[in-house]
């Protein structure tokens, strides 16, 4: 262990020791707290004294000058500035000396701060001081100045530097009517203050449209993508050092309880990442969840969507995750779900939406998710086109009438057997009723499915109403330029039918059909006749199914009901309507209404468990199941070996004189090549076991009749000592892994 350092000349402060945390307080509600912060940063409007302008200044006066605002505490913070950058005030970004208090550093459970306040961490950083000439009279020494090479930099860089949604999203101002107190700040490296416009600049050719719809003025995009210049003081960089520094300062300000003001897509980021870095993301998550649901800016998890979800995962914020997520999946099954192969290279959603890299980590999740949701589609309209799609709506008639149907067989068959033949050759009167209604039967139950199935494929093919149409295609605008845009109804018709349900309006439109008089659907129309006709032939047989074993059904049973058909298939459609269209939202997503978002918890699984899924961080629910075997595998990878087989070619084993014959073509053992068998006991040939791994032994198969026997028999096997395997065979012969 370092020996302590000697307290600085000056001080009455014994040697450095670890500061216990303080007792926190009760915690509260993440929406109390949302609510106590959204007060804070969202003043009146109407406050004339209180503008965007003044709130950036007070914000700025503290981040330059920390050590007015911390002018006491026991630990001396350090952050140093490269020179020649100029803030919002023309003022040059200077080396940073603050106080703050250990304790609350300590309090915000950072592993971080805790390990930079050790023994060992302090003697290095009072060398340091002692070797730059620098006196202090504070306990402990923190330098927080980001490293300038080496791999801690490349790691800062890529958790730092902005996506060009966030980077942008300062247009949104004008664009979607979001407040400048949450988008609308300046970069903390700003030299041209004066130059920084509230709104956007227009391009030359620019011609003002009318974008907007009756009701909805304020939600809507007032501004093309194609219109808009980014004029050079909006062209921040990527990273930036002094964002980079400032934000660690307003970091640092805010465990000593300073308020945070989030002014800036930019701002949101780099404070995330930041706190993400020092282990401390519970001194910003408030703040920045209020940043995220404050209206319209919800707009931002509908458009930013894997910036948003890195966001929520980062600072656990679940609603916010389970939101952003909701859509990532979508996106990401009718990719799947798609009958062309993706554009290579493509950065774009199949609706235009722009996309992001995510990590590793959270890429592996929605691509699980979506897969997951994907096999629902699949399966979900599978059963719609099966037989059995009446039973799994839990249609009462239709049920009946498959029961009737029995009966009628039933009863055709006992008076076949009851009744001979009359001696013209007539069958009884009976049987030739019943076959009627068995005819009658058969043709009403074949139109109840070809009713299913165009009711199904009417929906799948008819596109979006067109003020649906016009909603979602507004939606669109606020990411899509009008120079790569295509409209909705363009793109639907290139969906195949599995896409085709993930668009909210093939439910809606499938949900209408049984009570729309008028509509293409309607189940008289296409019922009516046949159920007339089956009804009254019932009516006639009646008196030869009295005799039936009617199992249990009443006789108002055994007639079809078409109202009753039509109400329970109204209430049953509208139900899958419901579960696939009608989510209970995290989070408002307004510009998402054209992708069906209602996510089970097969889907919902794979986030972790303050997400409200079941990873436990152990991996596990990422295992596929794994196939029955009569031996388990013998190790990772994705495929599966029982450490027994031995895999042959075929094609080349064929020419060897030891391959059974063409008659002999019986399976030994199961899994197991016809050309090598594991053996108990008894003669063998091997191979050497060098070549072979383990301890494995081999035998040729015979080809003969004792070829059909299995492992539980082996008394039976007969080999031949001196039967020999050429190396040629041998080498067709793969080892065991």
């Amino acid at each position: 262990m370092d020996e302590q350092p000697p307290a600085p000349e000056g001080s009455d402060i014994g040697p450095p020791t670890t500061p216990s945390p303080q007792t926190s307080a009760p915690q509260r509600s993440l929406l109390d707290a949302a609510i106590d912060q959204m007060l804070k940063e969202n003043p009146d409007h109407n406050d004339s004294t209180y503008s965007s302008e003044s709130r950036e200044q007070m914000d700025l006066a503290r981040t330059l000058h920390p050590h007015i605002e911390c002018a006491s505490g026991d630990t001396l913070i350090i952050v140093n500035f490269p020179h020649g950058y100029a803030s919002c005030r023309w003022e040059d970004w200077s080396p940073k000396r603050f106080r703050v208090h250990s304790q609350r550093l300590l309090a915000t459970g950072s592993k971080v701060f805790a390990s930079l306040l050790s023994p060992q961490a302090q003697s290095r950083f009072s060398k340091r001081m002692e070797y730059t000439g620098e006196s202090y009279s504070q306990r402990y020494i923190i330098d927080l100045t980001p490293s300038a090479e080496g791999d801690d930099l490349a790691a800062q860089l890529i958790e730092l530097s902005l996506p060009p949604g966030v980077r942008d999203w300062w247009t949104s101002n004008e664009r979607l009517g979001i407040s400048p107190y949450l988008v609308s700040g300046h970069d903390d490296y700003c030299p041209r203050h004066t130059d920084v416009y509230m709104d956007c600049m227009k391009t030359d050719n620019y011609v003002q449209q009318d974008l907007t719809l009756p009701g909805r003025p304020t939600l809507l995009p007032t501004l093309d993508l194609a219109d808009i210049q980014i004029p050079e003081s909006r062209a921040i960089d990527d990273y930036c050092p002094i964002r980079h520094r400032a934000n660690i300062v307003r970091l640092i300000l805010a465990t000593q309880g300073h308020d945070i003001v989030l002014n800036s897509a930019p701002r949101v980021y780099t404070l995330t990442g930041i706190a993400n870095i020092l282990d401390c993301t519970n001194v910003v998550r408030d703040s920045v969840c209020t940043w995220l649901i404050a209206e319209p800016n919800t707009s931002f998890i509908d458009i930013n969507t894997e910036v948003t979800f890195k966001i929520g995962w980062t600072l656990q914020l679940a609603n916010i995750t389970r939101a952003a997520f909701r859509i990532l999946v979508a996106e990401k099954a009718l990719d799947t779900l798609s009958s062309l192969p993706p554009a290579p290279g493509s950065k774009l959603t199949v609706f235009g939406r722009p996309r992001v890299d995510l990590p590793d980590d959270l890429q592996t999740v929605v691509q699980y998710a979506a897969h997951k949701l994907s096999d629902r589609v699949h399966q979900t309209l599978a059963d719609m086109r099966s037989d059995r799609f009446y039973e799994l709506l839990g249609i009462t008639d239709y049920r009946n009438l498959i029961k009737v149907g029995e009966i009628i067989n039933n009863c055709i068959a006992t008076m076949q057997k009851a009744n001979a033949v009359t001696f013209s050759g007539e069958p009884p009167h009976g049987i030739i009723r019943l076959n009627e209604l068995l005819v009658l039967h058969t043709t009403l139950h074949r139109k109840l499915l070809e009713y299913k199935d165009e009711m199904i494929q009417k929906a799948i093919n008819t596109p979006p109403a067109v003020d649906a149409e016009r909603n979602f295609d507004r939606d669109r605008r606020c990411y899509v330029p009008r120079t790569s845009w295509n409209p909705t109804a363009y793109i639907y018709g290139g969906f195949s039918d599995k896409q085709r349900l993930l668009m909210p309006h093939f439910w809606e439109t499938l949900a209408g059909y049984p009570n729309d008089i008028t509509g293409p659907c309607y189940p008289a129309k296409f019922l009516n006749e046949d159920v007339i006709s089956y009804n009254y032939q019932l009516e006639e047989a009646n008196h030869y199914l009295r005799l039936a074993d009617r199992s249990g059904m009443a006789p108002a049973d055994f007639s079809f009901d078409l109202y009753r058909f039509r109400e329970e298939l109204d209430k049953a459609l509208d139900r899958y309507w419901i579960t696939w269209t009608k989510p209970d939202l995290e989070a408002p997503l307004v510009r998402t209404n054209h992708i069906v978002l209602e996510l089970s918890d097969d889907e919902f699984q794979y986030l972790p468990l303050w997400a409200g899924g079941l990873d436990d961080g152990t991996g596990g629910v990422f295992d596929a199941a794994v196939p029955d075997a009569d031996m388990g595998p013998i190790g990772p990878g994705p495929a599966y070996h029982t450490g027994n087989t031995v895999a042959t070619d075929a094609s080349s084993m064929s020419q060897s004189v030891n391959t059974p014959s063409e008659g002999s073509t019986a399976t030994l053992t199961a899994g197991r090549s016809l050309a090598a068998v594991f053996s108990h006991g008894g003669p063998t040939t091997t191979r050497d076991a060098s070549s072979v791994g383990g301890s494995a032994v081999f035998v040729t198969a015979e080809p003969t009749a004792a070829s059909t026997a299995t492992l539980d028999d082996d008394e039976d096997f007969e080999f031949d000592d001196s039967d020999e395997i050429d190396e040629e065979a041998w080498s067709h012969v793969e080892e065991p892994l």
